[in-house]
C-alpha cells in the first residue's frame, strides 16, 4: 500500500473519532477543560485537511509526496563549505608563493643597489664637474686680457726703438751736435711716437676701444667732463672750445668721457 492510501486512510480513521468523541466532549467539557481539547483537534483536523489537499496535488503531478526535497539550508552549507574548500591554498601553493615574493624581492633589492650606485656615481661627477669650471673659471679671470696684453706688446717695442733714436751724446751739454744731425734726431723721434701711437690705437679698435675728439660740438654732460669756461664771442655758448683730454668708449659706452672746457658768453 503507497504512502498516499495511508494518509488518506489515517484521515477518514481520526474523522470518524472526531464524530464519535463529539457528544462526549460536549458533555464533559466543564470537567476536561474542553475548549483545549476542542482546540487541539480543531489543530488536528486542519493538519490532516492540508495533507489531504497536498496528497491531491501531488496524485494529479504524478510526484509522490514523500519525496522529500533538499532544504536550502543544506545546500547552502555544502556550496559554502564547497567554495571554502576551493580557495583555501595548498601548503605547496604557499611555499611557491612565497619563493615568488623571495624572488621579487632580490630583484627590487638588486635594482636599489644599482641605482644607489649609479647616484653615487653622478653625484661624484657633477663634484668633479664644479671643481673643474671652479679652475677654469678662476683661470679665465686670472688670462681673461692675455688676448689684450699680447696685442699691445708691440707698442712698448715701439717706444724702445723711437728711444734709441736718439744718441746719449746728443743729450750733453757740449756734445757738439750740428743743427741738421739734432733736427734729424728729432724727426727720428716723432715718427716713433707717432707710429707707436698709431699702433696703440689699432690694438685698442681691435678690443672696442674708440677715441673720440668733442671740440666745437655741442656740451653733452653725458659724454663731456666740462674743466672751465671759456670766453670766446666768436662761437656759440655752450659749445666745446679746448679738448684737455680726449674720451674714450667701450662698445659704445662711456669709459672716460672728455675732459673739455666749454664757451661761456657773458651778455652785458
Amino acid at each position: 500500500m503507497s504512502g498516499i492510501s495511508l494518509r488518506r486512510l489515517g484521515c477518514s480513521v481520526l474523522s470518524i473519532c472526531k464524530l464519535e468523541s463529539t457528544p462526549a466532549l460536549a458533555l464533559g467539557a466543564s470537567a476536561l477543560g474542553g475548549r483545549p481539547i476542542l482546540l487541539r483537534c480543531g489543530l488536528w483536523s486542519r493538519s490532516f485537511a492540508t495533507e489531504k489537499k497536498e496528497d491531491a496535488n501531488a496524485a494529479a503531478s504524478g510526484v509522490p509526496a514523500d519525496e522529500e526535497k533538499p532544504g536550502p539550508s543544506a545546500e547552502g552549507d555544502v556550496g559554502a563549505a564547497d567554495t571554502s574548500a576551493g580557495t583555501e591554498p595548498s601548503p605547496q601553493e604557499l611555499i611557491a608563493q612565497m619563493k615568488v615574493k623571495e624572488e621579487q624581492a632580490a630583484k627590487l633589492t638588486q635594482q636599489v643597489e644599482s641605482l644607489t650606485d649609479s647616484l653615487k656615481r653622478t653625484l661624484a661627477d657633477m663634484e668633479n664637474l664644479r671643481a673643474r669650471t671652479a679652475r677654469e673659471v678662476d683661470v679665465s679671470k686670472k688670462f681673461a686680457i692675455q688676448g689684450f696684453v699680447k696685442a699691445l706688446l708691440d707698442v712698448p717695442d715701439n717706444l724702445e726703438r723711437a728711444a734709441g733714436v736718439v744718441p746719449p751724446e746728443a743729450l750733453k751739454e757740449d756734445g757738439g751736435l750740428p743743427v741738421e744731425k739734432l733736427r734729424s734726431l728729432l724727426s727720428g723721434l716723432l715718427e716713433g711716437v707717432r707710429a707707436t701711437e698709431s699702433i696703440m690705437m689699432k690694438v685698442l679698435k681691435q678690443h672696442g676701444v674708440e677715441r673720440y675728439d668733442p671740440t666745437g660740438q655741442a656740451f653733452d654732460p653725458n659724454l663731456h667732463n666740462a674743466l672751465f669756461d671759456v670766453p670766446d664771442p666768436s662761437k656759440e655758448n655752450n659749445t666745446i672750445a679746448i679738448v684737455t683730454k680726449k674720451g674714450y668708449k667701450l662698445n659704445d659706452r662711456v669709459v672716460r668721457p672728455a675732459e673739455v672746457g666749454v664757451v661761456r658768453n657773458v651778455t652785458q
